[in-house]
């Protein structure tokens, strides 16, 4: 994904400016099912799961610890990009992590 393109298109899922003048893109793994396929992440290799919602935020949202409000969905080409209010998407089950636990325990924590 052309990172100048998201800086143009997305909005801070924060505060709502615009990403073009952000240093850098501010990704946020949120623990809320995504019910969309761009952008998610997950873990293929470890958990086997995938499908969980993600925010980008401004640098300053970003040092200010700023949580996101809204879950941003795009399609491959940026051409439809859809902001989703964070507190109505689905909590992902925190069991789905107690694998991790098993590997280092305590390490997994919970965003948003």
């Amino acid at each position: 994904m052309d990172d100048k393109k998201i800086r143009a298109k997305v909005k801070c899922c924060a505060c709502g400016s615009s990403l073009e003048k952000s240093r850098l893109i501010n990704i946020i793994c949120l623990m809320k099912e995504a019910t969309w396929e761009y952008p998610c992440w997950g873990s293929n290799v470890l958990l086997k799961v995938w499908g969980f919602a993600s925010a980008i935020i401004c640098d300053n949202c970003a040092k200010e610890r700023k949580e996101p409000k809204y879950a941003v969905e795009w399609n491959q080409d940026l051409s439809i990009i859809k902001y989703h209010p964070v507190e109505e998407l689905k909590d992902v089950p925190e069991e789905i992590f107690e694998q991790l636990d098993m590997l280092e325990p305590g390490r997994h924590g919970v965003a948003g």
